[in-house]
């Protein structure tokens, strides 16, 4: 059955523009109901849930001369692109010396090794929230749009990039609780912020990763 564009419109609930500041208001105002942006030959469709007020996607469906939908494609929506982007620059803020001539490289190594996987696992933990969250919202669109799909595709978490990412990602991510855990004793409350987010982070990162893990082994079973 051919999807129309008329069909997508009803998926709105209200009419919004896709604007930067229309997306930071829609995350202060918690408005859960879905919106979207109508144009000649495609429709944006964006929303959030509680559990995902910022990492939301914007899903853009593109349609031919006879307003048939030929294709779906999605990507972050541009306040998530943006704190994204401001925790990546703070965080390269606090290893960039303020004196490059009197700064010791070997010093400050506990830090620099501690900031730079917090870089390196905030972005995965946040692509990997919003892979989940286009995952679920596909699944609703396509329920209710009632698009049939032949196969339900579910992700090899032992692919050869999945295995390498993870040899890369546990250990440090234990490594980095350790470090957090022997600096607040070594620092005390001095370094009480970065232990609690050290630990915060690599602790939600190895709970999602391994609660995905079950999920895909239940889902083939």
């Amino acid at each position: 059955m051919e999807i129309t564009k008329k069909d997508v419109e009803k998926l709105i609930e209200i009419e919004k523009e896709n604007t930067f500041l229309n997306h930071m208001w829609n995350i202060f105002s918690r408005d859960m109901r879905v919106k979207g942006e109508i144009k000649l030959n495609e429709i944006k469709v964006w929303n959030q849930n509680m559990w995902n007020m910022t990492f939301y996607p914007i899903f853009t469906f593109e349609f031919n001369s006879k307003n048939h939908l030929t294709n779906i494609t999605d990507k972050m929506n541009p306040v998530g692109k943006a704190i994204i982007g401001i925790v990546t620059i703070w965080f390269l803020f606090l290893i960039f010396p303020k004196k490059p001539t009197e700064f010791n490289l070997f010093d400050n190594w506990k830090w620099i090794t501690l900031i730079t996987i917090f870089v390196l696992l905030v972005v995965i933990f946040f692509l990997k929230i919003y892979k989940m969250e286009i995952k679920n919202q596909l699944e609703e669109i396509y329920e209710i749009l009632d698009i049939e799909i032949n196969e339900k595709v579910i992700e090899n978490e032992w692919s050869v990039k999945n295995i390498l990412t993870r040899l890369f990602t546990y250990p440090f991510s234990i490594f980095v609780i350790a470090i957090c855990v022997w600096s607040l004793f070594e620092d005390g409350l001095k370094s009480i912020f970065m232990t609690i987010f050290g630990i915060g982070i690599c602790g939600m990162y190895l709970y999602s990763d391994i609660k995905m893990i079950m999920n895909n082994k239940k889902a083939k079973q």
